[in-house]
């Protein structure tokens, strides 16, 4: 099925968020050579879909099954209006900010499958994002279609050794492997976490083995789509340091929630991605 979608580039840039570092299953297959549109296609749990902008009808078109039309929309986060944050930052004194949602306009928050979100950032803890992505892919690879991500039943049966094999997960092959058969096993429940407070939720996640403080932050933000979290890895410690000097790290965050309430996640992406990509 073909769903077609109008936005303004403000409203919806493929090319800022796959770019954003909260998601490492979405890419870009350029059409510009044969003259067809960039086609971007995305990947999350056992959802896949394809979209590009057509030029015809001014639209953005979106395929995929019918069955996952609903999941595609709230992973893109269509029902929500940025532009109404984008407006409170514009009228804002932070002009570093600023600069950074006008470099980083189409930026919006994705709501991803909690269960691959888990172990995407498992994976993330003291990695870069080009070795994330090689692990999640070998993972889908070699043990699933190569497209949908492998469950949680077919990891916990996957030896350790095996899993560290080929796959630079390291450390943190210890981590899934335990995590996979907790939540195999029905010890963990993921959909429990969507009925707690942010809190609660957050709290619960420092509990599991190999989840800290900035995994946590991520997976609330990107599984949970708690938008008031706000990551902090080296690059936002970058950001608070060169770019907000005049500040400590908790004066920094106490700006940041008193500022941007509600939405100090879309705020941390704005800032990341201006911060490394700018030239």
């Amino acid at each position: 099925m073909i769903y077609k979608k109008s936005f303004t580039p403000e409203e919806f840039s493929p090319e800022v968020i796959l770019n954003s570092g909260q998601v490492f299953r979405m890419q870009k297959d350029t059409g510009a050579k044969n003259g067809l549109p960039d086609i971007y296609s995305a990947y999350s749990g056992n959802n896949d879909i394809m979209f590009y902008l057509n030029k015809d009808t001014d639209t953005w078109d979106f395929v995929c099954d019918k069955k996952q039309w609903e999941f595609w929309q709230s992973y893109f986060d269509f029902e929500r209006d940025y532009g109404l944050y984008n407006q409170k930052i514009l009228e804002s004194e932070d002009v570093f900010l600023k600069d950074a949602l006008r470099f980083s306009f189409g930026m919006r928050i994705l709501r991803q499958d909690l269960w691959e979100t888990f172990i995407s950032y498992m994976v993330s803890q003291n990695n870069n994002i080009p070795k994330i992505k090689k692990t999640l892919k070998t993972l889908t690879e070699r043990y699933s279609d190569g497209i949908h991500f492998p469950d949680a039943k077919i990891l916990s049966q996957i030896p350790l050794e095996e899993l560290k094999e080929g796959t630079a997960l390291g450390y943190r092959a210890e981590y899934i492997c335990e995590f996979s058969k907790r939540v195999a096993t029905g010890d963990i429940i993921l959909e429990d976490f969507y009925g707690l407070e942010a809190d609660a939720a957050y709290d619960k996640l420092l509990e599991i083995k190999g989840i800290g403080p900035k995994v946590a932050n991520c997976i609330m933000l990107y599984g949970l789509h708690a938008m008031d979290s706000y990551p902090v890895d080296t690059w936002m410690k970058k950001i608070i340091t060169e770019d907000y000097g005049h500040m400590k790290q908790a004066e920094y965050m106490d700006y940041i929630n008193l500022s941007y309430p509600g939405y100090q996640g879309y705020i941390q992406q704005l800032q990341f991605y201006y911060k490394r990509n700018k030239k």
